[in-house]
């Protein structure tokens, strides 16, 4: 017969010289105290956690596929521009008026499409 033999406490495969006679526990599983009963761990546990905060809301993306589409700024200055024409075909002269003073402000010549500047009441020339 072979001169090793397997443990059958603790699995472990040892010389025949570690065991008994013909037991089939080693000296070291017979001479050891017996381990201390393990507890049994609660069935079931539950941990609770407090609820989280709603989360900010998110800055809106760009809507795709449907009319307003595209970049805010974009959408922005049409929406701008849109108004503006709405403007100048309600208040024709209102609106011009506007224009060539906003125009003046920024240092740009006037407009070719509208009317030149009315001239002076005569009896004041410069």
């Amino acid at each position: 017969m072979s001169g090793w033999r397997r443990c059958d406490s603790c699995r472990k495969v040892k010389p025949t010289t570690d065991f008994d006679g013909e037991s089939t526990t080693c000296i070291a599983c017979l001479t050891s105290p017996a381990p201390a009963p393990r507890k049994r761990a609660s069935a079931v546990t539950t941990t609770r956690t407090a609820p989280k905060p709603a989360p900010a809301p998110a800055e809106r993306g760009p809507r795709l596929g449907s009319v307003g589409s595209g970049d805010l700024e974009v959408r922005e200055r049409r929406a701008r521009r849109a108004a503006s024409e709405a403007l100048a075909e309600l208040h024709p002269e209102e609106f011009a008026q506007l224009l060539r003073n906003a125009r003046a402000a920024e240092g740009l010549r006037p407009m070719s499409v509208e009317e030149p500047p009315a001239a002076p009441p005569p009896g004041e020339e410069t």
